[in-house]
């Protein structure tokens, strides 16, 4: 792997572009749970999620960068990251709280279960990721890209749709992401085992603690 290859794989799998591919993988895999969603609505709720998830975040690392509060803006120093973390656990959290479903729904989002538990998921992967932060610098890109690779393969056994390319395509994914980030010097492959450990947990234990398996 050269340096151009990895520092492109390296913005591709971006963390921010993380929840984006995830809904893409939702619509791909459940192309009909949400056919029957008003237009307004569902937009007004996919707009929510990538500005809680990924506008607002990204301005306020920028603002961060700016006031030079983070040496970069990919974090690069392990004691600068407490606050991101906390900002985007803020906001991953706020985006679950208002998909999920609730006894009184809501006329302007749409609470789903699928995209609350995608969401859970990775909140969890946040808050194990802040953890082991104290100890080393986790790798973000791997956490991210182990997510996708997670959705896809516990909700495999609920859709009708061909998964088995994306479940290859997502672990590639995170093998090359991984490598990547090894080879950028960015991380060390304990740094992202770690990713990857983080990735894994906080999607299983969303789909087994919250997911209702009758989407």
């Amino acid at each position: 792997m050269n340096l151009s290859f990895a520092r492109f794989f390296s913005v591709i799998f971006h963390p921010i572009l993380i929840p984006l591919y995830s809904i893409l993988i939702i619509l791909y895999m459940f192309p009909y749970r949400y056919v029957h969603v008003p237009d307004k609505t569902w937009n007004v709720t996919i707009g929510v999620i990538l500005a809680m998830t990924m506008l607002i975040p990204a301005i306020v690392i920028l603002i961060l960068k700016k006031l030079e509060i983070v040496e970069d803006y990919d974090i690069s120093l392990q004691k600068q990251r407490i606050f991101p973390y906390l900002i985007f656990f803020f906001f991953y959290l706020m985006t679950f709280l208002t998909i999920r479903p609730k006894l009184n729904s809501s006329l302007v989002f749409l609470e789903d279960a699928l995209l609350a538990s995608v969401m859970l998921g990775a909140t969890i992967s946040l808050c194990l990721a802040f953890f082991l932060n104290n100890f080393l610098k986790v790798s973000v890109h791997t956490m991210g890209v182990t997510n996708l690779f997670m959705v896809v393969c516990l909700l495999s056994g609920n859709t009708h749709q061909v998964t088995f390319f994306l479940l290859l395509i997502t672990l590639i994914a995170i093998g090359v992401t991984g490598s990547a980030r090894i080879y950028l010097r960015a991380h060390t492959s304990r740094e992202v085992y770690y990713g990857l450990f983080c990735g894994f947990m906080g999607q299983l234990i969303a789909f087994l603690a919250y997911f209702d398996k009758g989407v």
